[in-house]
């Protein structure tokens, strides 16, 4: 099986269910413990902050993660309905060009994610967020 996916609800209370999966392909697909610590943080920021910031109502949502197996590493694709954010896009906290005072606050975060991933694209396509992360694992 090269691809596994999970659905869960904008609550905290699913986020074990990310790491389970998790779990599950890397054992399969043979990942490296740093690889899979890699996209384990990156997946709690990224739907840690979907499920705080990315609704503007107290409804239940569905977020949906795919881990796809490729040749040369992971794609992981996170789809929600929640308010647009391009996070590939987004200001990232350490950007040097930056002095600290002209810093948002907030955005650590989003260098996390940038830093411990390979790639990232994002796209908006029928009311709904779709970010694909890639980790490399060769």
């Amino acid at each position: 099986m090269n691809k596994v996916v999970i659905n869960i609800r904008n609550d905290v209370s699913e986020l074990h269910e990310i790491s389970a999966a998790l779990e599950d392909v890397s054992g399969k697909w043979d990942l490296s413990a740093k690889s899979a610590m890699h996209i384990n943080l990156a997946l709690e920021e990224v739907i840690t902050n979907i499920i705080f910031y990315g609704f503007n109502d107290k409804e239940e949502h569905r977020i949906s993660i795919e881990f796809i197996k490729e040749k040369d590493g992971v794609k992981i694709i996170i789809t929600d309905d929640g308010n647009p954010f391009d996070l590939p896009a987004a200001e990232d906290f350490m950007d040097k060009e930056k002095t600290s005072e002209s810093r948002e606050i907030g955005g650590l975060g989003i260098h996390f994610v940038k830093t411990l991933m390979d790639r990232m694209s994002y796209k908006r396509k029928d009311e709904k967020n779709i970010l694909t992360l890639y980790k490399e694992t060769v």
